[in-house]
């Protein structure tokens, strides 16, 4: 019997579709008590907007964290930063896209990141108690030309990407002082640990059951680094896989928002909750909803809040080592030309390049996730 990690207090069945289809400790800021009424950076030219949800825009110790992290990345890739916090009428995701792509036209920013759970995001898929955001309205440029809708939410189809977005949406239902604090912590993680050496140890688990074409798509990291390739792992590897560091950890099989089943046999089951377990600074989860959350909704053509459950997008407000998460179809193939994440963006960001500038100008099927810091990079 496979092992599912659900909401407590909901009666539903999960379709699982196919792999194709404590707070963190972080060092404490001094500079709280004298917070600046304004952001860093915002008077340059951005490299990076940093969208602020209505629920956080005016919170000062957000802003101080923010701050702080502007001047971490300028002092480490010499890129601006400028913070946009939203108005309740700005809250809309195709207005969102409207200030996106004037700020791109006047500097071409490399990335977006999208703070907090209430910024209004468009649906990439809803399957009962499951959904997914797209963030494609905002990756491409060119309105809503660049991007095709259906009552199902935007349409997955290859799209080349323009700007990396990345997603920071603490769990809706958790109390305000508790979703702050994690904001804060995260960006305080990010100002941190921003010299990651690279030693090219990676980790791959994949079920048997799915990895026809995936399995030479992973296989070919191999070329890069020191590659750990197991099909079909046991509950004891998955287990033992936790006393290790890794430059990079993936996992790919039958998935739902709360883990991924990497074996075809009784064992195998990764819960999004060892992420908290593992010691690598980039984790990728590869199969359908795992870019997700669970909600308190059924199928309703919208995107519905995340609910109180394990879900893999809120363990970078728990993991203490984890910098950034790549979520969704991560090795897809079946076209004439490269789509998936680990062929384009990897052999990128093993040669320092930021996540950012890996995805950057590369087509991908738009069903992929970036939650974290953007800018991560290895020395």
């Amino acid at each position: 019997m496979k092992k599912l990690v659900i909401p407590t207090g909901i009666a539903f069945s999960i379709i699982i579709l196919l792999g194709i289809c404590t707070l963190v400790a972080i060092p404490e800021l001094s500079a709280i008590k004298n917070s600046p009424t304004q952001y860093t950076n915002n008077n340059k030219d951005p490299d990076i907007l940093v969208f602020i949800s209505p629920q956080y825009s005016n919170d000062e110790e957000i802003k101080v964290s923010i701050n702080n992290y502007a001047t971490a990345v300028k002092e480490d890739i010499n890129w601006n930063i400028k913070i946009i916090p939203l108005t309740q009428n700005q809250n809309d995701y195709t207005k969102i896209d409207e200030i996106i792509e004037e700020h791109y036209e006047q500097n071409e920013i490399k990335a977006c990141i999208m703070v907090g759970e209430d910024i209004d995001t468009a649906l990439g898929g809803s399957n009962s108690y499951m959904k997914k955001p797209s963030t494609v309205p905002w990756e491409t440029i060119g309105g809503e030309d660049s991007y095709e809708q259906s009552i199902h939410g935007i349409v997955c189809k290859p799209y080349q990407i323009k700007i990396c977005i990345s997603l920071i949406y603490p769990t809706s239902d958790q109390d305000f002082f508790t979703k702050k604090q994690q904001i804060i912590n995260a960006f305080n993680k990010f100002s941190s640990q921003r010299k990651i050496r690279l030693d090219k140890q990676i980790l791959a688990f994949e079920s048997s059951d799915i990895n026809t074409n995936s399995k030479e798509i992973y296989n070919s990291i191999g070329n890069y680094g020191n590659l750990y390739y197991k099909q079909d792992p046991t509950d004891l590897e998955i287990e033992k896989s936790k006393t290790f560091s890794y430059s990079m950890y993936f996992v790919h099989g039958h998935s739902n928002p709360s883990g991924t089943d990497t074996t075809a046999g009784i064992d195998g089951w990764f819960s999004a909750d060892y992420v908290d377990q593992i010691d690598t600074p980039l984790f990728g989860a590869d199969g359908c909803y795992v870019g997700g959350w669970w909600t308190n909704q059924p199928d309703t053509n919208t995107l519905a809040p995340s609910i109180s459950s394990t879900w893999y997008g809120s363990k970078i407000f728990t993991s203490k080592n984890i910098i950034v998460m790549v979520l969704g179809l991560l090795s897809q193939n079946g076209l004439s030309y490269p789509v998936s994440f680990i062929e384009n963006a990897i052999p990128e960001i093993l040669n320092g390049k930021t996540v950012a500038e890996s995805i950057i100008g590369d087509t991908y099927l738009g069903d992929t996730i970036i939650v974290g810091d953007p800018t991560f990079h290895y020395d």
